[in-house]
């Protein structure tokens, strides 16, 4: 009887979660219990032998391995998050996104500037 290859997580998730815990010096079995899986679920997850974790563990491991700006892992497994997901449900949001395409990547990084400066100013004036 044939067995079944496992199917790795996206090159892009398994590249930057390795990245993330060599930086945070953490073992798999510290991450494992922090985020509720065994030491043997994140050794095959980095070894690529196992496919992509659900969207709360994968958001747990954003917050156990620091990674900044949140989204990153969602971004590299090719899943949108619950706060992307919020935000283009609206359609102005969508309408705004399709604009940005025609920005050179040095027009874009001002305007991502611009709008974070706008949403901690929100935030300060919400407080």
């Amino acid at each position: 009887m044939p067995t079944q290859e496992p199917t790795a997580a996206p090159a892009p998730f398994v590249r930057l979660l390795r990245k993330s815990i060599a930086n945070q010096c953490l073992s798999l079995r510290d991450i494992g219990r922090q985020i509720g899986v065994s030491t043997a679920y994140m050794s095959r997850l980095v070894n690529e032998q196992r496919g992509l974790p659900a969207d709360d563990t994968i958001r747990k491991l954003e917050d156990v391995l620091d990674i900044q700006p949140r989204g990153q892992l969602f971004d590299a497994a090719g899943r949108i998050d619950s706060v992307l997901s919020k935000v283009m449900k609206k359609e102005d949001a969508r309408i705004f996104m399709r604009t940005l395409t025609k920005l050179t990547d040095k027009e874009f990084a001002q305007v991502q500037k611009v709008a974070e400066n706008l949403a901690q100013h929100c935030q300060t004036v919400a407080k």
